[in-house]
């Protein structure tokens, strides 16, 4: 018999990564340098370039859409049902890869998540419906329509459930929006491994402006390089794993407006690359030594954080 686990919870109400071409539909596409002349630390960049650490949106895929669906309880019901057709229905509907809808092939999802939050600037619960299939993690955002419901947009990763790093909870999530504190953002989170015990993290924020979704920031939030010389990535004789962080937060001079993508860099020696410990987060936390800071402010026309300066020192309070 199969087993399917449902998560239902209100974000608001209990006061609470497929490795293809990325997609981006207007002003949903990650944040890029602007021009060289553009103002930092109170002078002008000279012909030195801004260069931002963003790196898109790595093996998460976006798709901006605006197509009536069910309710997503009604949704939760249908991926569970006997019915093949009313399956292919639901899956279609969340927008689901076409593999999954072929006649005689649709699946049951191994999990479903239902989260609902305050993701746009209406006092209506936006929701996010999480899906695990065999060889995807997929999340549509929807929006109430009066008494209906829209999808404004999908954001999937191709990952095969028999890999247990990446399920429904540590794909989206929810948190407080850096622009308005009374309001939420979806944070989704996608890791691709190369193969020599390294890997990269891409993160990526959506909110909602104007009954669109939009990706307002996306960067590599993680990786941990552990090639070898042979390689050419870089030279270690000793070994071991060179590993970088990075996180998004308010600039404490003024955290209303402004704010900062830490990059938080450290290594690891071969023996505790090697440590049972050595792949914990915690562990890697640890081992960091070096933080620079790259200022960011959010642009009203872009929907999006732009980068003001390159990276530097981190400030002070």
């Amino acid at each position: 018999m199969r087993r399917s686990l449902i998560f239902l919870a209100g974000a608001l109400a209990f006061a609470a990564p497929q490795l293809s071409a990325q997609h981006h539909n207007g002003g949903s596409s990650p944040p890029t340098a602007p021009p060289p002349s553009t103002f930092a630390h109170g002078g002008i960049i000279g012909s030195q370039p801004i260069a931002p650490v963003s790196s898109g949106l790595g093996a998460l895929q976006f798709v901006a859409v605006n197509y009536g669906v069910p309710a997503p309880q009604s949704l939760t019901r249908q991926l569970r049902s006997d019915d093949e057709r009313t399956r292919a229905a639901a899956l279609s509907a969340l927008g689901a890869p076409s593999q999954y809808l072929q006649r005689g092939h649709i699946g049951w999802p191994h999990s479903i998540q239902l989260e609902f939050a305050d993701l746009g600037s209406t006092d209506d619960l936006d929701a996010m419906l999480t899906i695990e299939l065999d060889q995807h993690i997929v999340t549509a955002i929807l929006m109430p329509d009066g008494d209906n419901w829209r999808r404004i947009a999908t954001v999937f990763v191709s990952d095969s459930f028999d890999d247990p790093r990446t399920t429904p909870a540590t794909f989206a999530r929810t948190s407080r929006s850096l622009l308005q504190q009374d309001r939420y953002q979806v944070v989704f989170h996608a890791v691709a491994t190369d193969g020599e015990g390294g890997y990269t993290e891409n993160e990526a924020h959506l909110r909602i402006f104007n009954n669109r979704a939009v990706v307002t920031m996306s960067f590599a939030s993680a990786s941990r390089d552990c090639s070898s010389a042979a390689t050419g990535k870089h030279v270690d004789p000793a070994g071991g794993c060179n590993v970088v962080q990075r996180w998004m937060q308010p600039d404490p001079a003024d955290p209303a407006k402004h704010f900062n993508l830490v990059t938080a860099t450290g290594h690891l020696s071969a023996h505790e690359a090697t440590d049972p410990l050595g792949n914990a987060r915690s562990y890697e936390l640890a081992h960091l030594r070096t933080f620079t800071c790259q200022p960011f402010l959010f642009s009203d026309t872009a929907l999006r954080f732009e980068p003001t300066a390159a990276s530097g020192p981190c400030p002070t309070k």
